[in-house]
């Protein structure tokens, strides 16, 4: 547990790093869950999408992550760099077409199967890809060749053959966001957990360091940032520790960026709160950016998705069917499994809260007339994944087991996902 001092120099760190104080942005648009889109809405996409493509921006994408790679993963600069990297991306789209923005694919709500998910359908992002190079022949960017880092068709292999192995479930996600006190051990959850197996999944370009050539490299990591606005409300908001780019993270430091992918002097204090410094944009399943830029209280701006519960207790999905049920259920769990209580600290700490009991009691005959959804366990990162981004393969083999621990904890406990 971080002394209130650390988080009173992080907020000058902040303040120094942004000069002149703070911009708050004059508007914000929401990026919604691709899962939430019409089939005119993904048209759409993909007609600013093939600008970007036609003019050489896709290209300069891919090539500047690939020249980025080693900079931006393995540390606390994989947060700030990807959130910068998708808003500048989405500000490109935006001049083309005024109301575009990157939705997010919240894969928890595809884990089970992820082949037969509607982001992966001919009307939008297009499936497996076919022949022996796997080229993407359907979807949006179906058909394309791409220019980085030489002409190729956009590829897509997934890991499975014609299946992909299954994904990270949602209430694994929401023990990270609950339980993880320092975004150090955040992020390591989220890298090498839900961020690695999304790539992997999809094979392909998706795979390699110039993943930006597939368009669902912006969705997912539009998500992955929404994961971390979700740590961020439930902890403190400018926490930022860890291995950073040179030394010990810093809100000081520079971004990293490239010739044309120039940031210019963005420091990582700059893109911490959304609502402010060109961060312009809020999440359908979040809460919104606060009305005031936080400070060494950074506690008052904390929102709460549903007005029953005493504390910030966030889902890793955004299925607003789902998450109700899913922490009600999880509640009735930790009655009789005192491990789940380290796993899921928000929820034990809801107390006999308002109205909660009675809703666990109502849902408890529902669980036992259900057939049992037992969770399953996520792939395990590839040898090639962890040889191309450098990552110890002793901790990235730890936070694949310590998932799967949690998971037969949950599944030998009366827990039942509603996912």
């Amino acid at each position: 547990m971080r002394i209130l001092s650390s988080v009173v120099l992080a907020a000058a760190a902040a303040s120094a790093v942004l000069g002149q104080g703070p911009q708050k942005c004059s508007s914000l648009h929401t990026r919604r869950s691709a899962h939430s889109l019409s089939t005119d809405e993904w048209r759409k996409i993909g007609r600013v999408l093939a600008q970007m493509h036609d003019s050489g921006e896709l290209d300069r994408f891919a090539g500047a992550h690939q020249a980025l790679f080693e900079s931006v993963h393995g540390s606390t600069t994989f947060f700030p760099f990807h959130r910068k990297f998708v808003q500048e991306f989405e500000d490109v789209g935006r001049r083309i077409d005024g109301t575009f923005f990157v939705p997010y694919w919240d894969s928890t709500r595809d884990y089970r199967d992820p082949a037969r998910s509607p982001i992966l359908r001919n009307t939008t992002l297009g499936g497996n890809g076919q022949g022996p190079d796997g080229c993407l022949q359907d979807g949006i960017q179906g058909g394309w060749t791409m220019g980085f880092p030489g002409d190729h068709c956009l590829r897509r292999q997934f890991d499975d053959g014609s299946a992909i192995e299954p994904w990270v479930p949602a209430e694994v996600i929401s023990s990270y966001i609950q339980s993880d006190d320092a975004i150090a051990q955040f992020r390591e959850h989220i890298e090498y957990g839900i961020h690695g197996a999304v790539h992997l999944g999809l094979g392909g370009d998706a795979a390699t360091r110039f993943a930006p050539n597939d368009f669902f490299f912006f969705m997912h990591h539009a998500n992955i940032d929404r994961l971390w606005w979700l740590w961020q409300n439930t902890h403190r908001m400018m926490d930022y520790n860890g291995p950073g780019t040179n030394g010990e993270a810093s809100l000081d430091d520079v971004i990293p960026h490239t010739d044309n992918m120039d940031f210019g002097d963005a420091r990582a204090g700059s893109v911490m709160v959304l609502g402010f410094n060109r961060m312009c944009f809020a999440y359908d399943s979040a809460p919104a950016p606060p009305a005031q830029y936080p400070g060494a209280n950074s506690d008052d701006h904390r929102m709460i998705h549903d007005a029953r519960l005493p504390a910030p207790v966030f889902s890793g999905s955004s299925d607003t069917a789902g998450l109700g049920l899913e922490i009600m259920r999880i509640r009735r769990a930790l009655a009789g499994s005192a491990a789940l209580k380290d796993d899921f600290p928000g929820v034990a700490a809801l107390g006999a809260a308002r109205g909660i009991d009675a809703d666990v009691d109502a849902d408890a005959c529902t669980c036992q007339e259900r057939r049992a959804k037992r969770l399953v366990y996520p792939a395990p990162m590839s040898e090639m994944w962890i040889r191309m981004h450098g990552f110890d393969r002793a901790r990235v083999d730890g936070v694949h087991r310590e998932a799967c621990e949690l998971i037969d904890r949950l599944n030998n406990s009366t827990y039942v996902s509603p996912y």
